[in-house]
This record gives C-alpha cells, sequence and structure tokens, in this order.
C-alpha cells in the first residue's frame, strides 16, 4: 500500500462522503443480497448503523497516511468483531459489498486504479482485524470469546431439550450400559433435571466464581453416588456427540472445542470436590508421624 493507493482512496472517499447516508443503504443492500444470514448481526436502527459505518471507514481512510497510528484501534475492532461472530469468510463478503458500493457511488470516476487501490486498504485492513480475532480465538483458559460460544450455541438446543436429553441418554448408555443402574424413576423427569441443571452451568459462566460451590456439591454427590473420574469422560463424550447432532452445522471444530474447554473446567471441579469428599480423615495422632 504506498502513498499513490492512499491519495486515490482518500480522494475517491471524499467524493463518496456528500452521499454518505445513501452509500451506506446501497451497502448494506449489497451486503445481505450476497449472505442474507448476516443480517442478524445488525440490530436496532440501520440508519444510525450507518451512520457508524460510514463513521468508521472514513477514520480509517483518513488514518491511512499513518497507518501504524490506527493499527491498535483496527485491532481492537478486530476483537469486537469476533465475539459478535464474524468470520474470515465474512470479511471477504464485506469486502465485496464494499467495493460494489463504491461502484455504485463513484460511477465513471471508480476506475481500475482506483478499484486496485481500495482493494489493497481494504485487504491491509481486513488482514490485521483477521490477526487480531485469531488471538482472541486461541487464547488459552475459558476465555469470555468461549463462554459466548458455548451460551450462544446452548441457547438452539434450548427449544429442543427434550429431544437433546433423549439423544443424551441414548448415547451415554451406548457407550456404557453399566451406566443405567445409577438412572432410577422417569427418564423424560430425569433428562429435564439434566437440561436444567446444564442450563444453570452455561448461563454461569460469566461468572464462574459464583457457580463454583455448587459444581463442587454436585461432585461431592455424584461421589455418593458412585460416580468414578471415568463416567466423567464418557459423559463428556455423550455430551459432545448430542450437541453435535442438535446443533448441526452450528457446531463448528471452534464450537466443539468451546464446549470442550467448558466441560473439562466443570468436570475437573467436580472430580477434585468428590476426591476431597472420600478422603479419609486423619485421626489425631496420624499428624504426628
Amino acid at each position: 500500500m504506498d502513498a499513490t493507493q492512499v491519495a486515490l482512496v482518500q480522494d475517491s472517499f471524499a467524493k463518496v462522503a456528500p452521499i454518505a447516508d445513501q452509500a451506506a443503504e446501497i451497502f448494506y443492500n449489497k451486503l445481505f443480497e450476497k449472505d442474507p444470514s448476516l443480517s442478524h448481526l445488525f440490530k436496532g436502527d440501520m440508519k444510525e448503523q450507518g451512520k457508524k459505518l460510514m463513521s468508521m471507514i472514513g477514520t480509517a481512510v483518513n488514518g491511512l497516511t499513518n497507518l501504524e497510528a490506527i493499527v491498535p484501534a483496527v485491532q481492537d475492532l478486530g476483537k469486537r468483531h469476533v465475539m459478535y461472530g464474524v468470520t474470515d469468510q465474512m470479511y471477504d463478503t464485506v469486502g465485496s459489498a464494499l467495493i460494489e458500493t463504491l461502484e455504485a457511488g463513484l460511477g465513471d470516476a471508480f476506475t481500475d486504479e482506483v478499484k486496485a487501490a481500495w482493494v489493497e486498504v481494504y485487504t491491509v485492513l481486513a488482514t490485521t482485524m483477521k490477526a487480531a480475532a485469531a488471538e482472541v480465538e486461541n487464547e488459552p483458559g475459558l476465555t469470555p470469546y468461549k463462554v459466548k460460544l458455548v451460551q450462544d450455541s446452548f441457547a438452539l438446543v434450548v427449544p429442543i431439550k427434550e429431544t437433546a436429553a433423549e439423544i443424551f441418554y441414548g448415547k451415554l448408555f451406548e457407550k456404557d450400559p453399566s451406566l443405567k443402574a445409577l438412572f432410577k424413576g422417569d427418564m423424560k423427569e430425569q433428562g429435564a433435571k439434566l437440561m436444567a441443571m446444564i442450563a444453570t452451568a452455561v448461563n454461569g459462566l460469566t461468572n464462574l466464581g459464583a457457580i463454583v460451590p455448587a459444581v463442587q456439591d454436585l461432585g461431592k454427590r455424584h461421589a455418593g453416588y458412585g460416580v468414578t473420574d471415568q463416567m466423567y469422560d464418557t459423559v463428556g463424550a455423550a455430551l459432545l456427540e448430542t450437541l453435535e447432532v442438535g446443533l448441526g452445522s452450528a457446531f463448528t471444530p471452534k464450537v466443539k472445542g468451546a464446549w470442550t474447554e467448558v466441560y473439562t473446567v466443570l468436570a475437573t471441579t467436580m472430580k477434585d470436590a468428590a476426591a476431597s469428599a472420600t478422603q479419609t480423615p486423619k485421626k489425631w495422632y496420624e499428624f504426628w508421624k
């Protein structure tokens, strides 16, 4: 991205600025035409959203003469966008809609040289945002991004919770038939309790410290039922397979990874609590040995 390209982008955008409202409307029409599913990412007044869009583009375009100064803001934007569910593929769709919007707004002034300059600029900015988003996605531990993936995906399961519970127990008993002995009574009622328990845990992930005591208590009670560490692994595998069936294409590798992380944290907490509950207390004289 050289000085000539920067000048072409800034000069051409100055011609778009007077028709900013129309340009924003054209952009969103083209964007939703290319991918109607993107409309769910935009809530509220679209005119207000359009103003924010044009303001954001204007800030980026004006900052191109000192790119290093705007990089932190661009990176922050990429990190926030990944939390909204924006994927790398969506950046390509946005770029295509932007180019077509400029072509419609600038007419004959949108020459091949101007188009090439805009493509170069957008590629630099989008690449910077994607890289920042990747940092968020690959950050280790139970991060806010992973929590959001779990909560958003579980919201899709809630409408089919009875079916999901049935699938879960079917897979669980298929993996280990001996586990049937742990469940007595009406399995539909047990399924309702299961889904309510998962919902409580999922909703509490945004404040994990608040639900830890309840998770630990659950682990201690499960130890009393005869639940072993190996059983937790079987339950985890059945849960992931249930989510895969229930969510279909929405169960992406990132969603699976987030659920695996969440389940590992909760299961480990329960296992540790169970271990502490089953330890035989020392007699007073054993502390002197």
